[in-house]
């Protein structure tokens, strides 16, 4: 299967900055050739996740990507990190600072993020921070990953406060996606990246949302062309929403449905794996749609459809699909007021008029936000 080559180009003030995204099916064998302008005789530090240096990991794919651009860097070098949200921490991003200056590295340095959204955010911030910022590369290895965190220039860690509020906007030089990696993937971490698929379809593309109706079984047995077709297109669109937008000052926002919840949702499970990112997503989408009904900015047809689309995924659409967390009103609307788009302590929440069309609800009133979390808690 050939590769599809994106294209990210973001319109700064000072500069226009664009980059690849490469989408294609066993092509981390060809690392080496496709990534060779930007690591030719440079040294190289790959952040990695554990998994592929285990004895458990089914697949070559780590060592057929070292193996390719081995000969062409000055120097190459490996840290290998747990994944998962317990790894976003201030103490592990010094464990790798330290690291990767113990190398010897210089302003030509490049970091390669190879991994999940965890390694990618922890490894970008690295990059943004070191000798006051170098180059990184994203081979992202999950599912969210490869449609959602690995494009945008999104890097960062967790506070004890809350999730995401320690990082920067550093932008990759490129991304490789291989849809061959995604079959190690467990079958739960895969569902739970297919949530933040049908986000891409939600927020701006009915169409999209209606074809991942129709083809979710093939893309939950990993067909080539429709997995090709899903990661492509939501890419796609998220460079579209990036594009003007780098920074989240307004539009970029709409990319975070669903995500006001999700993240108070999993700080109350201290991020310890019994609701993952993409459930707690899934999760946060349908309550993002119940709360639009509720404002009578929905449908109640469409928040059904979305929440049908989840419950065929085997995804969690409720916080009482929740087991062992403990959820309150009141610590919900705490962790919501130090949500990054609560601005003088006025909660904001992206909303839907309908499938295919989000928007930035600011000042939601606290009143009816608390009537609306007692009849789901």
């Amino acid at each position: 299967m050939k590769s599809k080559i994106l294209k990210v180009s973001l319109n700064r003030k000072i500069e226009n900055l664009s980059y690849p995204i490469i989408v294609g099916d066993n092509i981390l064998r060809n690392s080496g050739e496709i990534l060779k302008e930007f690591l030719h005789k440079k040294k190289v530090v790959v952040i990695y996740d554990s998994f592929f240096s285990s004895t458990t990991n089914p697949n070559n794919a780590f060592e057929e990507f070292v193996q390719s651009i081995n000969k062409l860097t000055a120097t190459l070098n490996f840290i290998d990190i747990p994944g998962g949200d317990k790894t976003k921490n201030i103490d592990q991003l010094n464990k790798i600072i330290e690291k990767v200056l113990a190398y010897g590295i210089d302003r030509q340095t490049v970091i390669i993020a190879f991994g999940g959204g965890v390694i990618g955010d922890v490894a970008g911030f690295a990059a943004s921070i070191l000798l006051r910022g170098i180059d990184f590369i994203q081979v992202p290895t999950t599912l969210l990953s490869q449609v959602d965190s690995s494009v945008g220039g999104k890097t960062g860690i967790n506070s004890k406060i809350g999730k995401n509020l320690i990082g920067s906007f550093h932008q990759p030089q490129a991304v490789l996606a291989d849809i061959n990696i995604l079959k190690t993937l467990p079958k739960r971490e895969f569902r739970a990246g297919f949530a933040e698929v049908v986000k891409y379809g939600l927020i701006k593309d009915l169409e999209f949302f209606n074809w991942l109706n129709q083809e979710y079984e093939s893309i939950f047995i990993h067909d080539k062309n429709s997995l090709k077709t899903m990661i492509t297109k939501s890419c796609e669109i998220k460079a579209d929403v990036i594009k003007n937008d780098e920074k989240e000052g307004a539009e970029r926002a709409l990319l975070n449905l669903g995500h006001t919840f999700a993240h108070a949702i999993e700080s109350f499970g201290n991020f310890d794996g019994r609701v993952i990112h993409g459930e707690a997503v899934s999760i946060g989408i349908c309550l993002a749609f119940k709360l639009s009904n509720k404002l009578c900015f929905c449908s109640i047809d469409d928040t059904k459809k979305v929440i049908n689309l989840f419950q065929k995924s085997k995804l969690p659409t409720s916080l009482h699909d929740i087991k062992k967390i403990s959820i309150s009103t009141s610590g919900m609307i705490k962790k919501f007021k130090l949500d990054k788009k609560s601005k003088q302590n006025e909660l904001t929440f992206i909303l839907n008029r309908r499938i295919g069309e989000s928007f930035i609800k600011q000042n939601v009133n606290v009143g009816v936000l608390t009537q609306f979390l007692n009849e789901e808690v």
